[in-house]
């Protein structure tokens, strides 16, 4: 379940756990730490934490939405604190 707490934590980092198949693939591909972008009514627009991905030759990060209350892929196992950005070159 992804609680609709979430709203009141935009700009913070969440940690993730995938529940089916994608997910957990995507949790393996871009790591378990995400930054909450923003909520779109029952959505939630996440940032994966690194650059995960190559596209024309640059790295990009990898984005992703959740559903509230439920998503089918993901859920929340907490907010994580003290988190800094950085860049794997």
């Amino acid at each position: 379940m992804v609680d609709e707490s979430l709203k009141s934590h935009v700009g913070e980092w969440i940690r993730l756990r995938g529940i089916s198949g994608h997910g957990k693939n995507r949790i393996r591909e871009h790591g378990d730490i995400w930054l909450i972008e923003e909520v779109v009514g029952n959505r939630v627009r996440l940032r994966s934490r690194e650059e995960t991905f190559k596209c024309g030759g640059q790295m990009h990060f990898d984005g992703r939405w959740l559903d509230l209350p439920w998503d089918k892929d993901f859920e929340k196992v907490e907010i994580v604190n003290g988190v800094g950005e950085f860049v794997i070159c």
